[in-house]
């Protein structure tokens, strides 16, 4: 990667403005080689305008440490640096001790690789659309995710709800168990939703939701602060088969490409 530098300043300064946080510290902890015009420079000398900068990143190969997955991951997209998956609902983002399976295993298993960086995770219950970069500087241009990708939701609410609209408030977890709640400013943190009707039913109404944040389990418990708890949601409102709540589409501007990049799948409820 490299990029031409526009002002005069330190290496460190422009590559604080050029680069995320996230991926800035990384280079630092690697202790990754810096080029400017084709040399090495410290942190602390001085890079002109028109100075050319160039990072050569080391190919990074991850060893699995959890369990082979049985099948790979339903793709719906992918290029070089990104990957988009259908995720099925019932299964972990993420593995953990007591659950060690997960669509993580299922990724690394399909690129042969469990360096993978996945952007928008989505609880067990929750089926549909997860963005994965193939490596950290393209996790990096894609941070914070909320700001860069488009998340759209299906959800099937209990009851009729009226009008669509925008919720915003502050959420906190709880102390003694995985529920979040709506708090207050001091405590919580803030999250914002917008919601639109899409078809009214007798006792349920299909609901899609955009987000501007994402907090944990942010529209299951908007739903349920609205009195209208998602439909078999378990935690928030009353059992059933599965939770009806899916991510059916993400679109975000390829950074490499400057191209659109958009996927979308079906209602499964």
């Amino acid at each position: 990667m490299n990029f031409v530098v526009t002002e005069t300043t330190t290496l460190n300064e422009i590559l604080k403005k050029n680069l995320s946080r996230r991926f800035y510290r990384y280079l630092k902890h690697e202790k990754v080689e810096i080029l400017v015009n084709g040399s090495s420079k410290k942190g602390y000398e001085v890079v002109n305008p028109n100075d050319i900068i160039e990072i050569t990143l080391p190919i990074s190969k991850k060893e699995m440490k959890w369990q082979q997955a049985d099948k790979p991951p339903i793709v719906v997209y992918e290029d070089t640096n990104y990957l988009i998956v259908n995720k099925e609902a019932g299964l972990l983002t993420i593995p953990t001790k007591a659950d060690p399976h997960s669509l993580y295993q299922q990724v690394a298993l399909y690129l042969k690789n469990a360096d993978i960086h996945i952007l928008n995770r989505l609880d067990r219950e929750t089926s549909g659309l997860v963005v994965i970069a193939k490596n950290r500087y393209a996790a990096s241009l894609l941070q914070p995710t909320h700001k860069h990708i488009i998340r759209k939701y299906y959800c099937l609410v209990e009851g009729q709800v009226e009008d669509s609209g925008t919720i915003i408030n502050y959420i906190a977890k709880s102390s003694d168990s995985n529920r979040r709640f709506v708090s207050s400013s001091e405590n919580g943190q803030l999250a914002i939703s917008h919601y639109k009707v899409i078809q009214k039913n007798p006792n349920s109404t299909l609901l899609e939701f955009v987000l501007d944040t994402g907090r944990t389990h942010q529209i299951r418990v908007h739903t349920s602060n609205m009195g209208h708890p998602i439909v078999g949601d378990e935690l928030y409102g009353t059992a059933g088969e599965r939770l009806c709540l899916t991510s059916y589409y993400v679109e975000f501007i390829n950074p490499f490409s400057k191209q659109k990049v958009k996927a979308e799948i079906g209602c499964e409820f």
